[in-house]
């Protein structure tokens, strides 16, 4: 659809024309980067790409400190990717990873993450040389702790450790905080799992003074890559813009209104109690980084296909990106149910107009408005830019113009408008069929793919035709105002 527009010509002192177009909107099953449905990535292996049922791109990936760090300040990434992202590059070229350090996992060695170890002493996650002089920090066995187990524990509190796991972040952040492959890095590396607790096992808790240590090493180091915490809590949330990985979903993450199973809201191990009671701050938080959630227990998994209507709620209120690894996305057969959970999480973008001159002058300063909707329930966190590409006969591109708007400020439920001013040169004059796309400023990634019809088959939108004329067509003269 397009309409046509009387703006006036300031400088030519006459009426000049301008074309709105304004693509339908779709609510198709889209696969867009970095949102969506997260999968399980950690001890990825042949066959299990079997399991993406529903197009996600997004895995989580623990970082066991003990494969990273072989020797004091000593770190081999290269080994790690090779044994975590290869297998999973293998099969989903444009995959991108949710990364979790980690230094106490319980029952490493049943689940498999201990699978790279050498040298005994599996359920140690952390490098031996931690124990060893001149550190000394001790390190405690543990059979189970409150059911999880078993495991050993470093001394968290230490200031040999403190001192050792600041440097840690600061590699870690040198190594991905510019990778465009990573949807979020998660502040982990204390307590069970890397969620700065340790239930069951008190006596080993981490303190406030490390996680002091820890949460700021990560808001220094990682400047560009989206940062996320687990809980809502003080002081691990405090001062500081984290999202957070909600990992109980959806019990213990708002109040018990909805009937969700297990629910309980009675402290800060809730996310909504969090934010009301503790770091009240950090219920926007999601303007800067992403929330996400995964739902281990049966009867939560269920309450995605039985409850969906509270869950798209939820959803929304709390701005989520993405759920998983545990999910009922895990099963197959849902395709109907979880369309619309997944179009919900992250951004969700479709072009409600998009405005030109009716004939495009080369070398002149051209005006374009833009209002792209946002029907998600969060912005997005990475870099895209739109793009206009003027396309030919043949089904060539024969002309590119970069629209420049930063889609990271559309705010979900709301229509933004962005204006600005392209210069479109070496093209030959004649009609071109225009078409918007919305492009990663990474190279080699994919962009985002808006829910408009028509699209052709490389997912841009196809908004109709244009005329292009010649050097003389100066249509908007610059300094004229856009439409």
């Amino acid at each position: 659809m397009r309409s046509i527009l009387a703006i006036a010509g300031l400088t030519l002192g006459l009426a000049a024309r301008a074309v709105t177009y304004a693509p339908t909107p779709t609510q198709d099953d889209l696969n867009n980067p970095h949102k969506g449905f997260m999968l399980w990535g950690t001890t990825w292996g042949p066959g299990d790409e079997e399991g993406n049922y529903y197009g996600s791109s997004v895995y989580h990936v623990y970082v066991p400190w003990r494969e990273v760090e072989t020797a004091d300040q000593v770190f081999d990434w290269t080994t790690f990717e090779a044994n975590h992202f290869a297998p999973i590059l293998a099969v989903d070229a444009q995959a991108t990873f949710v990364l979790r350090l980690v230094a106490d996992y319980p029952d490493g060695v049943g689940t498999g993450l201990a699978a790279h170890y050498t040298g005994g002493q599996n359920e140690r996650d952390y490098p031996l040389f931690l124990e060893q002089p001149p550190l000394n920090i001790p390190g405690t066995d543990y059979a189970s702790c409150d059911g999880d187990g078993p495991g050993r524990a470093p001394g968290w509190n230490t200031a040999a450790f403190q001192t050792q796991a600041v440097q840690l972040i600061q590699a870690f952040a040198a190594r991905y905080d510019n990778d465009p492959r990573i949807t979020a890095i998660q502040v982990g590396l204390l307590g069970l799992w890397g969620e700065w607790h340790q239930t069951g096992c008190e006596s080993l808790e981490p303190g406030n003074a490390v996680k002091v240590a820890v949460r700021d090493a990560y808001a220094q180091a990682f400047t560009h890559a989206r940062l996320q915490t687990r809980y809502p809590r003080n002081p691990d949330a405090v001062g500081v813009n984290f999202g957070f990985h909600e990992d109980y979903f959806p019990s213990f993450t708002t109040t018990c209104i909805y009937g969700f199973p297990a629910c309980e809201a009675s402290g800060d191990w809730n996310m909504e109690y969090g934010f009301a009671n503790v770091v009240p701050a950090a219920r926007e938080n999601w303007r800067v980084n992403p929330i996400s959630g995964e739902s281990p227990l049966q009867s939560q998994k269920n309450a995605w296909t039985n409850d969906t209507a509270d869950i798209l709620t939820v959803l929304g209120n709390y701005h989520f990106s993405f759920l998983g690894p545990a999910g009922k996305h895990e099963e197959n057969g849902f395709a109907a149910q979880l369309a619309p959970i997944k179009r919900k999480l992250g951004y969700d973008f479709s072009v409600a107009a998009l405005t030109l001159p009716d004939t495009l002058g080369q070398l002149s300063s051209l005006p374009w408005r833009l209002d792209l909707a946002n029907r998600g329930s969060a912005p997005a966190y990475h870099g895209f830019e739109p793009r206009l590409d003027f396309v030919g006969a043949g089904g060539a591109v024969a002309a590119t113009a970069r629209l420049a708007a930063d889609p990271r400020t559309a705010l979900p439920g709301a229509t933004t408008r962005y204006a600005g001013r392209f210069v479109l040169s070496g093209i030959a004059p004649g009609t071109y069929s225009l078409r918007l796309a919305v492009a990663s400023t990474s190279a080699g990634r994919n962009g985002i793919v808006l829910q408009n019809a028509p699209r052709d088959t490389a997912g841009r939108v196809v908004l109709g035709d244009v005329a292009v004329g010649g050097t003389g067509d100066r249509i908007f003269a610059d300094g004229c105002e856009a439409p």
